[in-house]
């Protein structure tokens, strides 16, 4: 089994209104993705290849910043908006933490702290600016999906109205896998350890270097290399229950490189989160998980990965 690159040019990023036919049939592809694997790429969505490069690469200067330049901007216990530092973030509770570090880019509230011009130029506007292509793209994903799965097509448009404010929690994650050559490796630990994303749906962006596997419905874990001009998107955990199980949110994880790869690894994500009041239900009406309220599924989650609370699903 492999991962379905679909085109995505009828909804493209700046293209005219597409044909009901093409919608149909763009919709369906959708749903035989994320209901057989979880995942797929979109080619043409109006991102370049260019846009990424160009957030990498002033990310990566952050990222090589010393620590404790970093630290000023860490993340906060009661505030997802930050730096991760390296190892304090464990996805997979029970290894060790995650080879990696990130910035978070949760809100565009202009009290957010950020890394000043003469620190470092450019990285405050690259961050926001991709945050904005990569909202436009998620909203116009969550209108097929609805179609796909033959709602109202702003059914998921309106639970996510405020993205970008501290009213909802999506966020753009800056991720940095340094070479794991001078570091002393844990039983069990990997760059990224396995775990479902949280929310609506993930898009992902990712470097050259290889790792990111996920885990197929039969229970084998199948590749997902970086394709260039696409994007990743995957089911994270509340559109799952959103759909009663008929969109996956499949697990996921990023392998520690083979032995004598000393590359650096990157990726951007953008977490699509409801807004944090919305109450999620079954959108058939089964019952099959109990409402939860999407923030507050946002923040126990967080508390798992960062060493305290109870997970559930």
């Amino acid at each position: 089994m492999e991962i379905p690159v679909i085109d995505f040019q009828a909804c493209k990023l700046g293209e005219k209104n597409p044909s009901d036919e093409e919608l149909m049939d763009l919709s369906q592809e959708l749903r035989k993705a994320f209901t057989e694997v979880g995942f797929v790429y979109l080619h043409n969505t109006g991102i370049t290849q260019q846009e990424v490069d160009e957030v990498m690469e002033v990310s990566e200067k952050f990222f090589l910043l010393p620590n404790d330049v970093k630290m000023q901007f860490q993340r906060q216990a009661n505030n997802n908006h930050g730096w991760i530092t390296f190892e304090s973030e464990k996805l997979n509770p029970s290894q060790p933490g995650d080879l990696k570090e990130a910035f978070n880019t949760a809100s565009l509230h202009p009290d957010e702290k950020w890394p000043s011009e003469e620190i470092l130029p450019g990285f405050h506007v690259a961050q926001e600016s991709f945050f904005q292509r990569c909202k436009d793209v998620s909203l116009r994903v969550l209108r097929v999906m609805a179609l796909s799965l033959g709602l109202d097509t702003d059914i998921f448009l309106k639970e996510h109205r405020f993205i970008g404010t501290r009213q909802n929690g999506s966020t753009l994650r800056a991720l940095y896998y340094p070479p794991v050559r001078n570091i002393t490796v844990k039983q069990g630990q990997l760059r990224c350890g396995e775990h479902s994303d949280y929310g609506s749906i993930t898009l992902v962006f990712q470097s050259s270097q290889g790792g990111l596997e996920v885990k197929s419905r039969s229970g084998d874990f199948i590749s997902a290399p970086s394709i260039p001009d696409t994007v990743l998107i995957n089911i994270a955990d509340l559109m799952q229950r959103w759909t009663s199980d008929i969109f996956i949110s499949a697990v996921h994880r990023v392998l520690l490189p083979l032995p004598g790869d000393v590359t650096t690894r990157q990726s951007l994500a953008f977490f699509v989160q409801p807004d944090d009041e919305v109450v999620i239900k079954c959108c058939d009406g089964s019952n099959k998980y109990p409402p939860v309220k999407a923030g507050d599924y946002l923040w126990e989650r967080f508390r798992y990965s960062y060493g305290s609370g109870s997970h559930f699903m």
